[in-house]
């Protein structure tokens, strides 16, 4: 904690400005996406529980206190960007969490014991440090709030970011400065050097050396400059000529019989070579673990299946940052049915979020589709015999 402390606040301000990169808001667009997919009933969010009074009070919580379908998106897509999002909850002694308030990641602080407190070997001394633990500080505002007044959900990575989570962006931020500086780059040069210009030839003959600049100078002046008069002040303004450009050589010359007076050069001519910019863009997007192909830059696959059914490593991801939101909607839960006195009720509900992989169902599908057809032929007389390769029992 340390160690990352101070640099915590500049690696918030790259993620804020990486998300002006197209290819890296499109990826936690896709993020969002894939973690909150609604299930065929229309939900983003699955709550099971044997008692029917509990599934209702945890139903209207997240459904009309909360409003989870609007925000839980937001929530996820802030939470893989910044790697934590903290929500205020409003809290009622009687009706439990009434409402939230999404709080500035960037301003918010988590204070743990044996991170920013002392350890006591004696844990039965009654400390301040000991009676809040756990708790939040708002630095701008000068405000506190205790670990059940805040959702703190974070993807847990990197241990040397504790107790703070680990951004979906942190493995790419060196990559998309590199990506930065060779996209300006290319534009410069695209820019100084992409014109075409042209060289004229001027004949000076026998002048004297000391007046050949000047000659020339009057000469590149005609070309490019006209003399335009203000009818009201009687002044002289030697006006741009759009028609020449500015970047043309002059080059005198003594032999009056130099071929071609006026030479056209060639403009930039490498400028389709960028394979250096694409390697960058490969190593970003691996960063990012999503294929090429799903941020718009081939051609579209997948008959639109969508990216978790296509790719289970990717499935992977989206079930580790929904694990991640799962645990703290959990503790949101828990807080609700707390204030409504239902201490006995807290373990008594499950909360869970829809798989966007189809892909680990069709393989269990699969599987029993080989042991079904297995057993048959195991347990069928196939020489009409009436002898069974192996009895039932063992099948």
């Amino acid at each position: 904690a340390i160690y990352y402390e101070p640099s915590r606040l500049s690696a918030q301000y790259d993620y804020e400005s990486m998300e002006y990169t197209p290819e890296i808001s499109a990826a936690l667009d896709i993020y969002a996406e894939e973690s909150t997919t609604t299930n065929e009933d229309g939900f983003i969010l699955q709550i099971y529980s044997e008692s029917k009074r509990i599934k209702g009070v945890l139903a209207d919580l997240f459904n009309n206190n909360l409003d989870i379908n609007t925000n839980l998106p937001m929530w996820t897509r802030n939470t893989c960007k910044y790697g934590d999002n903290f929500v205020y909850l409003k809290l009622d002694p009687e009706k439990g969490v009434v409402g939230c308030q999404q709080l500035p990641t960037i301003e918010i602080e988590r204070h743990e014991v044996g991170v920013t407190a002392k350890i006591t070997v004696d844990i039965t001394q009654e400390k301040e440090e000991n009676k809040k633990a756990l708790h939040f500080t708002w630095k701008n505002r000068n405000m506190e709030f205790q670990s059940w007044e805040i959702a703190h959900f974070r993807l847990l990575g990197d241990d040397r970011k504790l107790p703070y989570g680990t951004s979906m962006l942190e493995k790419a931020r060196r990559i998309w400065k590199q990506l930065l500086l060779s996209e300006d780059a290319m534009l410069i040069y695209r820019t100084s050097r992409a014109p075409e210009r042209r060289m004229f030839k001027v004949f000076v003959g026998n002048m004297n050396d000391d007046d050949v600049e000047a000659y020339v100078n009057r000469v590149a002046n005609k070309f490019k400059r006209e003399q335009v008069v203000d009818s009201k002040t009687g002044n002289v303004d030697m006006r741009f000529n759009q028609m020449a450009v500015d970047q043309d050589y002059f080059i005198p010359v003594r032999d009056p019989a130099a071929p071609d007076p006026i030479t056209t050069l060639p403009g930039a001519q490498n400028l389709s070579e960028i394979a250096d910019i694409e390697y960058i863009q490969k190593k970003m997007l691996a960063a990012l673990r999503i294929p090429k192909a799903f941020l718009g830059f081939e051609e579209v696959v997948g008959d639109g299946k969508n990216l978790a059914l296509m790719d289970i490593r990717f499935a992977r991801t989206i079930n580790k940052i929904q694990k991640s939101l799962i645990q703290e909607l959990n503790k949101v839960a828990l807080i609700h049915l707390y204030l409504l006195g239902m201490e006995d009720e807290l373990n008594n509900f499950t909360l869970s979020l829809t798989n966007p992989s189809s892909q680990s169902d069709l393989l269990k599908i699969e599987m029993w589709k080989e042991k079904i057809t297995l057993y048959k032929d195991a347990t069928s007389d196939q020489s009409q015999l009436g002898i069974l390769p192996v009895s039932h029992t063992w099948a």
